[in-house]
């Protein structure tokens, strides 16, 4: 009868904690910030229309074939965009040599961001043909940043203070497969990201 007892108890704490490690790991994967680097996802990304810095309109089937790479930004952002954009600026540098990838940097601030504002902007990156900078309704923007990519995107509604604290947003880059099924994040903090997503490109390219 101890035994029975003992097992019972054996049981159902197992059972326990296997429930807490799963929903620890389901919360710890529900948002892609809280890790540095992960390269074995597989997400598809949700369908999304947007206008581009060259006056076209982009959306996931446009891209669908291509191996892209993601970030989120904004133009007047005095912090971590511009180190981003040129992490991006080194990216399509690193594959001039191919000609089936793309990059695409959403705005998170498109009531400034138009597609004139972020045309000037891709200038001084000297952004290439393969490079999209994207605005559209506001929500829209926020919601395949938070609910597609899983990254953060808030705007707090505060215009008193400074811009990088009114726009909170990622500073991860995501790799896209050519299905459209997002295969990693990688740390724009990270010194040699750009060396990391370019291989990363080159992989999915190839297969």
């Amino acid at each position: 009868m101890k035994i029975r007892s003992y097992w019972l108890v054996f049981a159902v704490s197992a059972v326990a904690l296997l429930g807490f490690i799963g929903y620890r790991d389901t919360s710890e994967m529900r948002h892609a910030d809280r890790h540095s680097a992960v390269a074995n996802v597989e997400k598809p990304v949700p369908n999304f229309s947007f206008a581009a810095h060259n006056g076209s309109t982009i959306s996931r089937l446009d891209l669908l074939g291509k191996v892209w790479v993601a970030d989120f930004i904004f133009t007047s952002c005095p912090g971590p965009c511009l180190e981003m954009s040129r992490q991006m600026q080194a990216i399509q540098t690193s594959l001039a040599d191919q000609k089936d990838f793309r990059l695409v940097s959403f705005s998170v601030n498109p009531e400034v961001d138009t597609p004139a504002t972020l045309n000037e902007y891709g200038r001084k990156f000297a952004a290439g043909p393969h490079w999209y900078f994207l605005t559209g309704d506001k929500q829209a923007i926020y919601d395949i940043a938070e609910k597609g990519f899983l990254l953060s995107a808030v705007d707090t509604g505060d215009g008193s203070g400074r811009l990088e604290d009114r726009f909170i947003h990622s500073t991860k880059f995501a790799v896209v497969d050519r299905r459209g099924n997002i295969r990693g994040y990688y740390d724009g903090d990270h010194a040699d990201v750009s060396q990391q997503i370019t291989a990363a490109v080159r992989h999915w390219l190839a297969n």
